[in-house]
């Protein structure tokens, strides 16, 4: 099936694929011959896709994770680059200081 339209048959079996029998996406590509993308794409065309739960119930950005990150350890983080080795020399010398301030100095 990989590059044709889909028929109004494939459609129905997309759907009953996906939400009765709840395939996975990579398997219903599998199925049709299709890459995942182009599933998840005629699911949402369809009005059937869910987007599936995230694991990680406390989602974080970069940006908040930094802020956290200078409030803990009572520094400043020149933007968000963590490569950067100013700010991880930082990150560093504010980790020995709350670990010497709590007695677990190395």
């Amino acid at each position: 099936m990989n590059g044709k339209a889909w028929s109004p048959e494939d459609e129905l079996e997309l759907i009953k694929l996906y939400t009765e029998e709840e395939l996975d996406v990579v398997d219903i590509a599998e199925h049709f011959g299709k890459k995942p993308r182009s599933i998840i794409s005629k699911l949402v065309q369809l009005k059937v896709y869910q987007k599936p739960e995230d694991d990680k119930p406390d989602k974080r950005s970069v940006k908040s994770m930094v802020i956290e990150l200078e409030k803990i350890l009572g520094i400043e983080i020149e933007g968000l680059n963590l490569t950067k080795k100013s700010n991880l020399e930082k990150v560093v010398d504010g980790i020995k200081i709350k670990l010497q301030q709590s007695g677990n100095s190395k």
